[in-house]
């Protein structure tokens, strides 16, 4: 139960998130258009990119804390490494202005610069929270970070600011989130040693790759198109990236909710069952919301990017695309957890290798041949691939996992009967942008309500976080 309301506030920060970020791109797509949502995405795409180095430490620092060891210590080392990166990253791109400057297609090399540095500030404030198990703060930071960076973004395109603004407020609001995050923070600094260095280098060295693969999941294809395809058709496909992330939620509240407890299991006589059992759950509520937004983008996806504005319809093929790459991804990224909590990065950085040289490969080719709905078909392909790998890897470490196909099945139930309620109400409802909301809202009223008549586990687990609410 302790596990289901983290993961719950977990969520509800991410929906925060979702909201705020939604509102926000709302905006700049309307006011500004999709060429300025295309040049922003670009810059937050190479700041990501660059913050890899920095994300591997954190994830370092979060398994290395979650293990209840020399948490002081751990902390400063992580601290000072993560100090470094940004001393360095600031003055490689400092001398390579203008080159970042090109690529872009802004003048806007010193707000990147400072958006390197303030996000490896901020993973490392998150990375000690989720190492301290208090992951509901730590979503809770990023919420902050999310809704004052939208709200920031929404004021500027109101008031006819360009990208600049845009990357100026995420500045902002990447310190102020840090800054919080480091009040609510417990633990105290204490002092960095090299023996503390090598062990989070031990576990960052194969860390790294995770996260340059979730960058590649996430950024490889929005780099790859900056150098074929307009602005304009980057905005429309990071819309429908959006909108495809939205579906992910849970599966990613559930990821990081669980990833510390395993890890503190990790290497206890008897502990492998109990990290199935973990697993199995995270499984079960992983796809509660990307099995449903499948076929919700299905029978929607062209109306809902119409509330942007017409030209971003042309992007509903790329929208259920990405949807799908998202649903293998949610399962895969389940497994892969599993192994990283029990301290095997070495199998981890394998797949993970693997994802980012394919994923590379598959964007140039395709991107170049077909265009952006190439991009979208090498982020599916990779993201089966490696959905496939990260269970192989799994059952060499553990065996066999316990896979819940009835509740999968149940869920694509009760999926099924929302689109088909769904199609039937859009024929009578309206073009609106209010018909739509509404039917989305229809869609996942019937969705949630089947699903609590076929499924006896999700309803005692929501009737369970219902009554923990109230009490």
């Amino acid at each position: 139960m302790r596990l289901g309301r983290t993961a719950f506030l977990h969520f509800l920060s991410q929906v925060a998130v979702s909201v705020s970020g939604f509102a926000a791109t709302f905006a700049i797509a309307r006011l500004g258009g999709a060429d300025v949502l295309g040049l922003y995405a670009v810059a937050v795409a190479l700041t990501f990119w660059l913050n890899v180095p920095a994300n591997a430490i954190g994830d370092a620092l979060t398994k290395r804390l979650s293990e209840a060891t020399d948490s002081q210590g751990i902390v400063a080392t992580a601290v000072l490494v993560n100090g470094l990166l940004a001393a360095v990253i600031a003055v490689v791109l400092l001398a390579a202005r203008p080159f970042v400057e090109s690529y872009v297609g802004a003048p806007v090399g010193g707000l990147v610069t400072a958006l390197v540095v303030s996000n490896i500030g901020l993973v490392t404030v998150v990375a000690v929270l989720n190492g301290e198990k208090r992951v509901g703060w730590s979503g809770g930071i990023k919420a902050l970070e999310r809704v004052v960076r939208s709200g920031i973004h929404i004021g500027a395109v109101v008031a006819g600011f360009g990208v600049a603004a845009l990357i100026a407020g995420h500045v902002v609001a990447t310190l102020l989130a840090v800054v919080v995050g480091t009040v609510l923070s417990t633990v105290v600094i204490g002092r960095p040693s090299r023996e503390r260095g090598q062990s989070l280098l031990s576990y960052a060295r194969y860390a790294w790759l995770g996260k340059l693969k979730t960058r590649a999941f996430g950024w490889m294809d929005t780099i790859v198109l900056a150098v074929f395809v307009s602005p304009t058709l980057i905005g429309v496909y990071e819309v429908s990236w959006n909108l495809a992330s939205l579906f992910a939620l849970v599966a990613v509240s559930v990821q990081t909710t669980l990833f510390p407890e395993m890890s503190e299991l990790s290497g206890r006589e008897d502990s492998e069952e109990r990290i199935h059992h973990y697993l199995n759950e995270g499984l079960v509520f992983a796809g509660v919301f990307i099995i449903p937004g499948l076929f919700g983008a299905a029978v929607l996806g062209r109306r809902v990017l119409r509330i942007y504005s017409s030209e971003f319809t042309q992007g509903v093929e790329v929208l259920v695309l990405l949807v799908v790459a998202r649903l293998l991804a949610v399962y895969g990224e389940q497994f892969l957890n599993a192994v990283n909590a029990v301290d095997r990065p070495d199998i981890a950085f394998r797949i993970n290798l693997a994802f980012v040289a394919l994923n590379l490969v598959l964007n140039v080719v395709l991107v170049a041949t077909y265009g952006w709905l190439g991009a979208a078909v090498a982020t599916l392909v990779s993201a089966g691939v490696t959905a496939v790998l990260s269970y192989w890897g799994l059952v060499a470490v553990m065996g066999v996992p316990d896979l819940p196909f009835r509740e999968f099945s149940r869920q694509v139930v009760a999926s099924g009967v929302m689109a088909g309620a769904v199609l039937l109400l859009r024929r009578v409802a309206p073009g609106s942008q209010y018909a739509t909301i509404g039917l989305v809202f229809v869609g996942v009223l019937v969705y949630v309500g089947c699903l609590l008549g076929v499924s006896p586990r999700v309803r005692e687990k929501f009737g369970n976080l219902v009554r923990s609410a109230a009490g």
